[in-house]
């Protein structure tokens, strides 16, 4: 009896992006025949391993993104991914990190310590030992609460939104980074576990990056 339930997955690969119905089995094989596949279910990244396992809705949303293929010669970079889930590392090439970062709104990427614009990326000149860091946008139903958070660094002011959790991720990540809750300095060890109002002004000074000094 041929009584699988379908699904609609988006196929990104290198011979560009289609839409196919497979069925919960298909998609964990397909997932698993190359090396570095990548999976999203409602734009969250799943562990390939887990597809087969996973409770799976009918309108799940489901973007399928295969391993390199042998003969492609493309740069890879190891890219730490910082989401709901805690942190991963993952092996990807740079259309690959574009086309991740452009995956939902509010996607943070940082180029050796630095806030890029994810709209640059696809063509930006990475080294080889670049450290890349993507903090992918909020997924839908998660319900902690937002802040505007006003950020400047060597690239000039930008005003982004951020839970408390990413305000806190993202103040240590380099050493010396100020932040100010109210006009008020205020440890980054402690934002966390701080008392946060909705109308809170916070600003982020990132600290310098790559020991330059005046």
């Amino acid at each position: 009896m041929q009584n699988e339930k379908m699904f609609e997955v988006e196929i990104a690969d290198a011979s560009g992006h289609s839409t196919v119905q497979m069925s919960q089995n298909e998609i964990a094989e397909k997932a698993n025949q190359t090396q570095g596949s990548w999976v999203f279910v409602n734009d969250q990244l799943v562990s390939a391993t887990d597809i087969a396992e996973m409770n799976l809705e009918a309108g799940s949303r489901i973007r399928l993104m295969p391993g390199l293929v042998g003969g492609q010669d493309a740069p890879t970079f190891v890219v730490e991914i910082a989401d709901s889930t805690g942190h991963t590392e993952a092996v990807m090439t740079q259309a690959e990190l574009a086309e991740k970062a452009s995956l939902r709104q509010g996607s943070w990427v940082f180029v050796n310590d630095q806030l890029v614009d994810v709209a640059d990326v696809a063509e930006m000149n990475l080294d080889a030992d670049s450290r890349i860091r993507l903090m992918p946008g909020l997924v839908g139903g998660q319900d902690a609460p937002l802040f505007e958070v006003e950020i400047a660094d060597a690239s000039g002011h930008t005003t982004v939104q951020m839970t408390q959790a990413d305000v806190a991720e993202k103040a240590g990540q380099t050493q010396g980074s100020w932040v100010f809750v109210n006009d008020q300095l205020v440890s980054a060890a402690d934002i966390a576990g701080m008392n946060l109002d909705a109308g809170s002004r916070i600003r982020l000074m990132p600290g310098l990056v790559g020991g330059r000094a005046c």
